[in-house]
């Protein structure tokens, strides 16, 4: 996976200036990460490779609106809790949803951000 590619739908998704960009890089790091243990491909080719790397761009989007926007009202690290506004829901989540059923040739399924750790 290209994290440049990843970056540049990134960008496009999120409506991103340039400049803007690079405050945001570990987010899609982390959404490529995410999406390259969901996949189910041991040796992707070439399409299913910019397939997976749209799918990052839509993830680290989805994280850009939860985290970017001032409409998120709280987020606690231990024993994870994230309290959200009710207009929050929609939008980038619910295109990730979308975008990972019609790409379930590619990557498990998956409907939680956070796993548990033993």
């Amino acid at each position: 996976m290209n994290i440049a590619n990843v970056t540049d739908r990134f960008a496009v998704l999120a409506e991103l200036e340039s400049s803007e960009v690079s405050r945001w890089s570990s987010v899609v790091e982390v959404a490529c990460r995410y999406v390259q243990s969901l996949c189910t491909v041991e040796a992707p080719d070439s399409g299913q490779t910019a397939r997976l790397e749209t799918l990052a761009a839509v993830y680290a989007f989805a994280l850009y609106e939860m985290c970017g926007n001032s409409r998120l009202t709280q987020f606690v690290a231990g024993d994870v809790r994230l309290t959200s506004s009710a207009d929050n829901a929609g939008g980038a989540w619910q295109l990730w949803k979308e975008m990972a059923k019609s790409n379930a040739d590619l990557i498990r399924g998956d409907d939680f951000i956070f796993g548990r750790v033993i």
